[in-house]
């Protein structure tokens, strides 16, 4: 590594934007490619489109959980080895971390496979949804190993110093899918399948693009046989699943938190409010994606400062994510507040004036939750890679599963469906009172020895 960009050793802020900056490029391509996927599938094949990819995402979310779990853990004590020049335990957990991460990659897909129909009864279809939820799962689910496995090796290349290379491998997908989605949507007219085909194969690009990277010289890692794996020493991938717990919750509840607003909203408002929340889900992720490369790029510095024991480093580090994360969520808010109109229309033609009317609805009352949201997300990741997975956690379950079920179950009863769009806002406010006092709690001067 360039020692101008060890985050040990070179100046913060040129460290931290060398970390920043390619990861959050590289997220918002990935994250482009989803909301263009979406821009084509409302405009070229319909609102009803829209909501059969947001019924299907609580799946998806369950199958990444688990891998997350498995590469954000291992990840993290990763660097904390490389800070502590320990370079055969790197080897190690990243080694045993990508052989777990494949078989159960694989596991997960093949019973999903094997119980489709079932899977998408569960995740609430009706009867018109159902044949379009069950076609374009089916499609996806077959290429969802190369995708699952190249997300684990983004984590371990960033931290062994090449985040470029991990976040040139996301635009590549990004720049796939989306023609592949012109040509199978547009000019091929293939629908829904036509979107789930271009995703499908643009996921092997991430895979193929960073394996390069372990035949390269500025590789530390190593993959290690897996024969020689078996030997032992097998409890590391158990702590590091614990330590990535928080990711593993964070998965899980946005696929639980997903399938129960997307109950709510078909049961109140039918498939018209299924597409505007999905629509919704889009226009989050935008600012959802931008903090979550901005905290994946911290998770390096801090983990490899914990290593190496330098807290005042890891202070540093911290606040500079959460300031960019609030001038994120401030400019974000703003082209909600002033261009609602603008943000709904690219994802609809003329004519869904229902989806549009609940949409926009949705979206006056939201906009405040990206004012809180990327500090808590940047948060979670800091105590995740100060080997603190239950604040991490705690985190996480509160912004994403128990303050947003209990608001959309309890708020519409009392506020109908005002409730429903204003109880993540809510959610994200309460939880980042809960982080501040975790954060008073374990600060790094308190942490690091």
């Amino acid at each position: 590594m360039n020692h101008r960009f060890d985050p040990i050793t070179g100046k913060v802020v040129p460290v931290f934007f060398h970390y920043v900056i390619p990861s959050v490029l590289g997220i918002l391509a990935a994250t482009s490619a989803g909301i263009i996927d979406g821009m084509f599938i409302g405009n070229f094949v319909g609102a009803s489109a829209l909501a059969a990819v947001n019924i299907s995402l609580p799946a998806f979310y369950v199958f990444a959980a688990v891998v997350f779990m498995l590469a954000v853990g291992g990840s993290v004590m990763c660097g904390k080895f490389i800070g502590e020049k320990n370079l055969d335990a790197a080897s190690s957990i990243f080694s045993k971390t990508v052989y777990a991460a494949t078989t159960v990659s694989l596991l997960i897909v093949a019973v999903s496979l094997l119980f489709l129909d079932e899977v998408v009864a569960l995740l609430g279809a009706n009867e018109e949804l159902h044949p379009m939820v069950r076609d374009y799962m089916r499609i996806i689910l077959w290429a969802s190993p190369l995708f699952i496995i190249g997300l684990s090796l983004d984590y371990f290349v960033r931290v062994d110093g090449r985040p470029v290379l991990a976040s040139a491998a996301l635009v590549l997908y990004a720049v796939i899918n989306i023609l592949l989605d012109w040509l199978f949507i547009v000019h091929w007219q293939w629908g829904l399948k036509g979107a789930a085909w271009a995703t499908a194969l643009a996921e092997g690009a991430i895979l193929l693009t960073l394996i390069t990277h372990f035949f390269s010289s500025r590789c530390t890692l190593k993959l290690v046989a897996i024969a020689d794996r078996w030997r032992g020493g097998w409890d590391m991938i158990f702590r590091a699943a614990y330590n990535g717990f928080s990711e593993f919750a964070t998965e899980l509840s946005l696929a639980t938190i997903t399938l129960l607003f997307n109950w709510v909203m078909i049961t109140r408002m039918g498939v018209d409010g299924v597409a505007a929340f999905t629509i919704i889900s889009y226009l989050l992720m935008i600012g959802l994606q931008i903090c979550y490369g901005i905290s994946e790029s911290l998770q390096p510095a801090v983990s490899k400062n914990l290593g190496a024991r330098q807290p005042a480093r890891i202070s540093r580090f911290l606040a500079l994510a959460v300031a960019s994360t609030l001038v994120v969520g401030l400019l974000v808010s703003l082209f909600f507040i002033f261009f609602p109109h603008l943000l709904i229309s690219i994802f609809l033609h003329e004519g869904e004036t229902a989806t549009e009317t609940i949409a926009l609805a949705f979206i006056a009352v939201f906009w405040p939750a990206f004012l809180f949201n990327g500090v808590n997300i940047t948060l979670g990741s800091y105590f995740t890679a100060l080997h603190k997975p239950v604040q991490s956690a705690v985190i996480a379950l509160s912004r994403s599963l128990v303050f947003p079920g209990l608001g959309v179950l309890l708020l519409p009863r009392w506020l109908g469906d005002l409730g429903i769009f204003i109880s993540i806002p809510l959610s994200e406010a309460i939880t980042l009172g809960i982080a501040a006092i975790l954060l008073f709690k374990y600060r790094p001067s308190h942490v690091v020895h």
